[in-house]
């Protein structure tokens, strides 16, 4: 095997340009797979990191009705307490939301105003910059504080720190002053890109909002899952003990977040396959290249082919060394194409500010798969050179 692989790269170092420019081929393939895959999964890790910071994981309990036997509408502070209680639940907020206007100093912006609990951070990753968020005492009484997230602030101050500013919201039909006690992360550009399709949000103690809108219920409840219990579990259980207390059935409804972002996921993954498979399809064409080039070579080589066989060389022996020499160029040109990739994808998500785990397996699987891909097409110019009679091939010239 030594002696084969010897005459591969013998055989290659005596055409240097045009070995190097079929390596340069499968680079190039395999470089745009590489950039390709990096680029998905970048954009997946991101999506994923938007959908966290607005809460999209856990669960979201609402109500199916405007009302139930008793005439109520929403979610009751017994209700929450009863979902509270339940067996691997984290942490449950009461969560009330309104679409209005909000003035910021002569700035007005349709904004989401969420009248959310104090423990807020951890059940719709709120991310705190500036100040402080809502705690227990401004729930109990009901003070006409806020936090605001920095898009807003940046707007209308050209800054984000803004505490201790006053706001105008409109809620209920009334309009009051709140105090900016705190300014929330807005997430990355991924959203800020998105505009007025994503407005922005002011978050208020939920009792204030029940006391501007006159109601006692919630419209949802956000509950967080502990990390190392079922979901889907937590939720049959949840909606069970519900309609068992309440004596109701079909009225409260329990959506899946977690099932949804990974569904979303899973569609990454399909879109992430189909641009890889296409950027694969220069992969193939660099192959027909090794195809073209191995068998320029065997015909150039036709009376070497029949001087090895005169001399005893075996059949299986020629088609060995045209084989090793196939492989030995996709084995160079995904390496290169490999560590080129990954210099390029790297040095992009560090001046974007991505940043995604490197799966060098998915590398290992790139470089066998443009392994066999010099095999396939290498396969028929050996077949072709380990043919060759021994006289045919002497008589050329």
């Amino acid at each position: 095997m030594r002696d084969i692989l010897s005459c591969a790269m013998k055989s290659l170092a005596r055409k240097r340009l045009r070995t190097a420019l079929t390596i340069g081929s499968i680079t190039i393939g395999v470089v745009l797979v590489v950039i390709v895959s990096l680029i998905s999964n970048a954009g997946k890790t991101a999506v994923n990191s938007e959908l966290e910071s607005l809460g999209i994981s856990g669960l979201s309990i609402s109500t199916n009705s405007s009302a139930d036997a008793n005439g109520e509408s929403g979610i009751t502070e017994e209700t929450l307490n009863l979902i509270r209680s339940t067996s691997n639940v984290e942490t449950a907020m009461p969560l009330m939301i309104e679409y209005s206007l909000t003035t910021l100093r002569e700035t007005q912006a349709n904004t989401l105003i969420c009248g959310i609990d104090a423990g807020a951070k951890q059940a719709i990753s709120l991310t705190l910059k500036h100040g402080r968020l809502i705690s227990k005492g401004d729930v109990q009484s009901a003070s006409s504080v806020c936090v605001v997230d920095e898009a807003l602030a940046e707007s209308a101050y050209g800054r984000e720190n803004i505490t201790g500013k006053t706001i105008r919201l409109q809620i209920g039909g009334s309009q009051e002053e709140f105090e900016i006690i705190g300014i929330a992360e807005a997430g990355s550009t991924l959203l800020q890109s998105l505009g007025e399709f994503i407005p922005s949000m002011v978050y208020i103690p939920y009792s204030t909002m029940q006391a501007m809108t006159g109601c006692s219920t919630f419209d949802q409840v956000a509950v967080r899952v502990d990390s190392a219990a079922d979901v889907s579990l937590t939720e049959a259980t949840i909606l069970s003990r519900l309609e068992r207390v309440t004596d109701t059935h079909g009225y409260f409804r329990t959506d899946n977040l977690s099932t949804q972002r990974d569904k979303l996921g899973n569609l990454l993954d399909i879109v992430t396959l189909v641009l890889t498979a296409i950027s694969g399809i220069s992969l193939v064409v660099s192959g027909l290249g090794i195809m073209t080039i191995m068998m320029v070579s065997v015909s150039e080589r036709t009376r070497e082919i029949g001087i090895k066989k005169a001399i005893g060389a075996s059949r299986s022996r020629i088609l060995w060394e045209f084989l090793t020499e196939a492989v030995v160029i996709s084995l160079f040109g995904s390496l290169v194409g490999i560590a080129v990739g990954s210099g390029i994808g790297l040095i992009g998500m560090q001046v974007f500010g991505f940043s995604v785990p490197i799966a060098w397996t998915d590398f290992l699987y790139l470089i066998l798969f443009t392994v066999c891909l010099g095999v396939v097409f290498g396969v028929y110019p050996a077949i072709k050179a380990a043919r060759l009679k021994p006289v045919d091939a002497l008589r050329q010239e």
